[in-house]
C-alpha cells in the first residue's frame, strides 16, 4: 500500500479526540493545499476536483483506514462516529465551502475503541464514487463525532491508501 504523505493523504496522526472534531489534515486532489487556487487548468472551468473513489481499470478505489494508537476511555457510555466528508472548490478559490458527508460509520461504543493496527483497523472502507450529477470534490477530510461524551483519552490515525497490496487469507487445505 502507498501513503502519499506529501499530498496530504494522512488526515490524522495520533490526533487526540475527546470531543467532536475534524481531522487535522485535509486531502486536496490538486495537491496544492487549502487556500491555493489551481493555476494549471485548461478551459473555463470554475471549479476543480476529482472523483478519487473511481480507482482505475487495474486499481481499486482508495481505502480510508482509521486506527487507534491510544485507547479511548470515558466516564460514561460515550460513542464515536467517523464521517468521510468532501467539499467542492467553488470558483477556484482554493477554499472548501460546504462539507458533505459521503460515508460514515455507525456509533462505536467506547468499549470497542481499544488500540488497533493497520492490519486490524477500527474503520476501513473504500472511498465511494461520486453520485452522477454531483460536482467533483477537491477536498476530503474526516469528522469525528463524539456523543454522550466527552472522551477522557483516545487518539486516532487516519489515512487514504492507494495501491492496496493486501494478502488474501485462505482456510487451511485450500
Amino acid at each position: 500500500m502507498y501513503v502519499d504523505a506529501a499530498a496530504g493523504a494522512i488526515l490524522s496522526s495520533a490526533q487526540a479526540i475527546t470531543v467532536t472534531a475534524v481531522s487535522t489534515g485535509v486531502y486536496d486532489t490538486a495537491g496544492l493545499g487549502v487556500g491555493q487556487a489551481v493555476t494549471n487548468r485548461f478551459g473555463t472551468a470554475t471549479s476543480f476536483g476529482e472523483d478519487v473513489g473511481g480507482g482505475g481499470p487495474l486499481v481499486s478505489g482508495p481505502q480510508l483506514v482509521v486506527t487507534v494508537p491510544t485507547a479511548f476511555t470515558a466516564g460514561g457510555a460515550a460513542t464515536l462516529r467517523v464521517q468521510l466528508q468532501a467539499a467542492v472548490d467553488v470558483n477556484n478559490t482554493g477554499l472548501p465551502v460546504t462539507w458533505d458527508t459521503i460515508v460514515q460509520t455507525d456509533d462505536i461504543a467506547v468499549a470497542l475503541l481499544g488500540v488497533s493496527s493497520p492490519q486490524r483497523p477500527l474503520v476501513s472502507f473504500t472511498v465511494p464514487d461520486r453520485y452522477q450529477g454531483q460536482n467533483f470534490p477537491r477536498f476530503y477530510r474526516l469528522n469525528y463525532i463524539v456523543a454522550t461524551g466527552p472522551m477522557l483519552t483516545g487518539a486516532v490515525n487516519a489515512m487514504l491508501l492507494t495501491g492496496i497490496d493486501d494478502v488474501p487469507f485462505y482456510p487451511p487445505n485450500y
